[in-house]
């Protein structure tokens, strides 16, 4: 005779009254000591769009594609402390706008620190140190003020719209004769893949790391380079295999078609963000340029 609940897993394997899948003990009693949280990877994460709404997820994407075109070309061509002051607090203003998360940061890592430091004994050995200082943290400052900007828009943006805002830009070529749709539909593509591509580069990683185990640290630089070429060489190949599968299948679907037809008719129209937006873009353009001639 079958005890009663125990189809639903109130008694354990071989009929025994164990409290199975629903435990009647309070939570907090009698369970185990609570794992400690994942340490987060070194590395550069890549930017995913929020699973919030934030204001500047209403501006179109064109608008920010452009006023940041404008402002990381004043970095470029200016790279001075007060450019990057100017740029930063206008990513800062946006950053607390839509509420971006610390856990997007980036951690450098472990080579990255070493070969900084190795620099910098380098150039006190060649009594250069201050200036090593001055044009590395220059050159770190400048590049971190690009990509912050760059994956700000990442992270406000869905993809499919980042798509749409670069065929807009791109329609002046069609005059040319430049296959534009099929442009930006790959580009769509390859925006849209660069996270399963991340994926499937740690996951090699991971692999090789497990099969060699510790004799991972006693390979020469010959072993290495070989490690390297593999690893590349998997990486490549599990993404061209993927890239293949998703495009058959986008084209047995009809997305292309679909794709083009629903982007092709949709028409611009700007609001009061986009307005917001390049009010701040020209107001940091013009203080950058007040500064130039000033300082």
């Amino acid at each position: 005779m079958m005890e009663p609940h125990s189809a639903c897993g109130a008694t354990g394997l071989g009929g025994g009254t164990s409290e199975g899948r629903f435990s009647r003990t309070p939570p907090g009693l009698g369970e185990g000591p609570p794992r400690p949280k994942p340490r987060r990877s070194a590395g550069f994460p890549l930017p995913r769009p929020l699973p919030w709404s934030t204001p500047l997820s209403r501006a179109w994407p064109g608008t920010l594609i452009a006023c940041w075109t404008v402002l990381t070309t004043c970095v470029i061509l200016s790279p001075r402390w007060s450019t990057l002051a100017i740029v930063g607090g206008l990513l800062l203003l946006a950053s607390l706008i839509v509420r971006l998360p610390l856990g997007v940061a980036p951690r450098p890592p472990m080579w990255f620190v070493s070969g900084f430091i190795g620099g910098c004994i380098g150039a006190w050995l060649g009594d250069g140190l201050e200036l090593f200082l001055r044009v590395s943290t220059l050159a770190l400052f400048r590049s971190l003020v690009v990509l912050w900007g760059s994956g700000l828009i990442a992270w406000v943006t869905p993809t499919a719209s980042l798509a749409a805002a670069l065929r807009f830009f791109l329609r002046p070529l069609r005059l040319l004769g430049a296959p534009v749709d099929q442009w930006s539909l790959v580009m769509a593509s390859a925006l849209r893949g660069l996270p399963m591509l991340r994926d499937q580069a740690q996951a090699v990683l991971d692999t090789a790391k497990l099969r060699l185990g510790q004799d991972m640290a006693t390979l020469s630089l010959r072993g290495y380079v070989r490690l390297c070429v593999d690893v590349i060489t998997a990486i490549l190949s599990a993404t061209s295999r993927g890239a293949a599968e998703t495009g058959r299948a986008m084209s047995m679907r009809g997305a292309i078609e679909a794709q083009d037809g629903a982007t092709r008719g949709a028409r611009v129209r700007l609001g009061w963000v986009d307005a917001a937006v390049i009010a701040a873009s020209l107001l940091g353009v013009a203080s950058i340029v007040a500064c130039r001639l000033m300082l």
